[in-house]
Parts: structure tokens; sequence; C-alpha cells
């Protein structure tokens, strides 16, 4: 977009974050300054701006989505009105080219450039719901504890399998027990919460009913479905997310003999594929009319 005329890129840390700035365009000359991850270092990054005459209708602040650590400042720069891009890191990255070593003031200067060179595909922050953001929040706690629960039970189960002494099975089982009762109890809890907080929002319950109706497609994943695309407000058709989710085949191609095998990209949500991937298996498993289409007996033109 014409009307910016100074680029700011963010690089994010647990305790401070690196600003550098790129003033009227010159990228000869970018000032570059520390401030704390706190309430303190946002005002302070402000007061910065200020400092060099730069008025908020004409700065782009870019930064990488790098999680939990982003999002104290994104509410901060979301709330004083600032035009702010959070792009995906693994773009900025490919943008860099080839890079031999780095520190936080680099990253900032690349961030800074990067948006500079391509603010003519700007695409500005939007704010994603409360539900959206306390369903995220949720949702990997119990994906976590699931982790959690899986890495005790399994190797107790190992062990029953293979050990002959079942008293040290029986010592480990009494030993670990407490901690899954526990587990499964935080499990519960959560899940109870996700569905009360789906439920006082009729139109995000019909959204996730109306995904979870589709053969082989669990609650679980229709809800990671509805926080990964923020309500289904991130993309513009099914191609899109489909691409995102890494199921879409591409080929690849050199001259006239070069011919890759046509495979899906390794640039994909990884979570969401695997979820998915359970999906379409269980499905197979237990949806005739699909069942038929994977062992090609039925056909669609």
């Amino acid at each position: 977009m014409d009307k910016f005329n100074h680029f700011v890129g963010i690089d994010i840390s647990k305790k401070t974050f690196d600003a550098a700035l790129i003033m009227g365009g010159d990228t000869t000359l970018i000032k570059h300054q520390v401030f704390k991850q706190n309430a303190t270092g946002f005002a302070a990054f402000s007061q910065w701006l200020e400092h060099h005459k730069i008025a908020g209708e004409e700065v782009l602040i870019c930064m990488e989505h790098t999680g939990l650590y982003t999002y104290g400042i994104i509410d901060y720069l979301t709330a004083a009105g600032l035009h702010l891009w959070v792009e995906m890191p693994l773009r900025i990255k490919k943008s860099m080219g080839l890079q031999r070593g780095g520190d936080d003031k680099a990253a900032a200067i690349q961030i800074a450039l990067y948006a500079y060179r391509y603010k003519d595909q700007v695409s500005l922050w939007k704010p994603e719901q409360a539900i959206v953001l306390e369903l995220r929040q949720l949702s990997a706690q119990r994906d976590r504890l699931k982790l959690a629960l899986n890495q005790l039970i399994i190797p107790l189960q190992e062990l029953r399998d293979a050990c002959p002494d079942a008293a040290i099975v029986k010592l480990q089982v009494k030993l670990q027990a407490p901690v899954i009762k526990a587990i499964e109890k935080s499990i519960t809890e959560i899940e109870t919460k996700i569905d009360n907080l789906i439920a006082e929002a009729p139109a995000v319950q019909s959204t996730i009913a109306r995904v979870s109706s589709i053969k082989g497609v669990g609650k679980q994943t229709a809800i990671h479905v509805f926080i990964y695309t923020k309500g289904f407000t991130t993309f513009s058709s099914g191609k899109q997310l489909a691409s995102y989710c890494g199921v879409v085949p591409f080929t690849k191609t050199s001259g006239t003999s070069v011919r890759y095998k046509t495979q899906v990209s390794p640039f994909a949500n990884k979570h969401l594929k695997k979820l998915l991937h359970l999906c379409a298996m269980a499905a197979i498993q237990h949806n005739e009319e699909i069942k038929g289409i994977s062992n090609n007996s039925v056909f669609i033109d």
C-alpha cells in the first residue's frame, strides 16, 4: 500500500523484543532498539516511534507469529490502532536468501526489509474472536495432556506384555495410577469447558456440528479446523484450506524429461494434516461408500 512511508520489523523473544525502523523507505539507514516484553516496554516502543516523528497512520509494523510470546504486543498494537502485519515465519525466512549466522537485531532488520519489499502484498492483522482464542488455549492444553497420558499408559501396557515379574508391573501401575487419574480428570474438565463454550455460542456450535457431520470427521477435528481457520475466516476457498492442510498433491517438472513424483507439499499444518488423515482412515474402515472409493470400486466423473 502506498500510504506506508515507514516500516518496522519486530523480532520477539521471551523477555524482550527487538525493533528495526526503516524511515521514509531509506533502507541504508535503519534504527534499532530493544524493549522489554511487558506494558512498560510496549509504552517505550510507542515513545520511540514518537521520538522519530513516526505517525501511526504512515507506519507498517511487521512481525512473525511465534505463538504465546506474541499475544501481549499484538493486543497492544491493535488497541493502539497501528497497522500490524503478522506474517508466517517461513515466508520471511524464504525471502531472506542465503544467510550465515544471525541474531535478534539482524532478524528484526530482515523483517522490516520484508515489510518494505512486499508492502504491496500486505495482509493486515485481524483480531481473533474471543471464543477462537479461548478454544485455542484449551485445545492446546488438552493436546498436551493427551500426549502426557499416552507417554504414561503405553509403556505400562508394554511392560505388562514383556515383563515376566508381576510384582514389578504391579509396583509401576501403583506408582503411576494417581498421576494417570489426575490427568484424565483434567482432560475431562477441559473437554467440559470446551463444550460449554461452544454451547454458549449458537453460531459456532452450528458450524462445528456442520463440519463434524462429514463422514469420518469427529468433534475434536472439527474444533481444530475451526480454530486454525479462525472460524473459517482465514481462507477464501476450499482449495486454499486443502493446501494449508497439506492434502493437495503438487507436480514438479523441469524441461521435457524430468518428472518428479506427484506428492503433497511439506509446507503445511502438520497437526491438522495428521487429524484429517486419521479421519480418512476411520471413514475407510467404517463407511462402505468411502471404502469403495478408496478401493477404486466406485468412480466419480
